[in-house]
């Protein structure tokens, strides 16, 4: 594995005259924006050579700070990130063959990650996305940052990819089996005669992102068990236009979970619709059980609200209605993973919802890669308590069901 002690480089932002302390940053979404200071580990003679240029050409202002573009760049080690800031900054060299335009925040998040040395990032500057403007470094930065939240629901389960080698907007293809290429850490499940990739380790995340893996999809249960450990509806509007339909459906799917003492989670798909995800893996429901539920719910939904929503699965009977995807919760299927990037426009995400978030102001291109990595900062996970939250009450509710129906 990659050495824990962090190293970056930078460019020198100012001097705190009262501090005794040189400040420094990086570029991040094109701008250039300081993020930490260090005093330690420069030596006196080159110290005093920087102060003296940056007092000769850096402006000052009342709080004594010399500031100055970015020019000069160093070769810092630290010891943490915190809050988008650098922790404990310790100078290592002058970088003066550096251009200060390479000392990127996601250059930095890259190579400062954990991750196994067989992975390397080729092309980094390869264009995926025009708007926003994104290229490969900044889309495997923001799976390194996701990764946190990202990785539990991905692991132990079967993946299927989806591919974009050229970017959004180019040709495409789905991913099931591990390619023989792959390094010997990339740990493999074997079913239906195909060697699915289990994406249990950021090394392996980083290196689907190199492959320039978008999507990722998973099913409902882990390698470990048949039975789904979680439900998930997917509403399904029509187009983009009829989104407003998908918030409707979900928030009347929250009334009827909360009259049940159900505990759900909302996330948009990353596409035109919402998903909402029920956590079952602390009960001993099957595949057949979840069905009865799904099927319930759905035909209570489309009853009460007829002009609005359907479980009509041939598209051009549906009209402008939602669909109400129940069936598509099988083994075998699969479903967007929280948090995974969609290969659309404006580079959206499969974004987990807190409940109140799902209003009438909500809107999926708020949600793209440049935005969830401002919310990783900003909010918890909506789902941080999804691999807790017990729902034994489907339990009972799934037996008068089968009650009901004779069994």
């Amino acid at each position: 594995m990659k050495k824990m002690k962090l190293r970056g480089e930078f460019f020198i932002t100012g001097w705190d005259e009262n501090r005794k302390q040189f400040l420094f940053g990086v570029i991040k979404d094109g701008q250039a924006v300081e993020i930490g200071h260090f005093s330690e580990g420069i030596g006196s003679a080159d110290a005093d050579t920087l102060v003296l240029t940056l007092k000769t050409n850096a402006v000052r202002n009342e709080a004594g700070k010399f500031s100055i573009p970015p020019s000069i760049c160093v070769l810092l080690s630290f010891d943490r990130f915190e809050n988008e800031q650098i922790i404990g900054a310790v100078f290592e060299s002058f970088l003066f063959k550096e251009s200060w335009e390479n000392c990127t925040w996601d250059r930095l998040v890259i190579k400062c990650a954990n991750i196994e040395n067989e992975v390397s990032i080729t092309h980094p500057d390869k264009p995926l996305w025009s708007q926003p403007a994104l290229n490969k470094e900044g889309f495997i930065s923001y799976l390194i940052q996701a990764a946190p939240f990202f990785l539990p629901f991905l692991k132990d389960k079967l993946l299927t990819t989806i591919r974009f080698p050229h970017g959004y907007g180019s040709e495409s293809f789905f991913q099931k089996n591990c390619p023989d290429y792959a390094p010997s850490f990339i740990e493999k499940k074997r079913h239906e005669g195909i060697d699915y990739i289990l994406c249990n380790s950021l090394s392996t995340l980083v290196w689907l992102g190199n492959q320039l893996a978008m999507e990722y999809h998973i099913p409902f249960q882990t390698i470990a068990s048949k039975q789904p450990n979680e439900i998930v509806f997917d509403l399904d509007p029509p187009d983009t236009d009829h989104f407003p339909l998908a918030i409707k459906a979900a928030v009347e799917m929250k009334k009827i979970f909360d009259d049940l003492n159900i505990i759900s989670f909302p996330k948009l798909s990353g596409s035109k619709g919402i998903q909402v995800h029920i956590p079952i893996m602390h009960t001993s429901l099957t595949f057949n059980d979840t069905r009865r539920f799904t099927e319930l719910i759905a035909h209570y939904l489309i009853e009460k609200y007829p002009h609005d929503f359907t479980i009509e699965r041939l598209k051009k009977n549906r009209g402008a209605k939602l669909y109400i995807d129940y069936i598509q919760h099988a083994e075998g299927k699969t479903i967007i993973c929280p948090y995974s990037p969609r290969g659309r426009a404006n580079a959206t995400v499969a974004a987990p919802l807190f409940w109140d978030e799902v209003n009438e102001g909500l809107k999926m291109e708020n949600y793209n890669i440049p935005r969830m990595i401002e919310r990783f900062s900003e909010k918890d996970c909506p789902m941080k308590d999804f691999f807790d939250t017990r729902n034994f009450e489907l339990e009972g509710i799934v037996e008068s069901l089968k009650s009901e129906s004779g069994g």
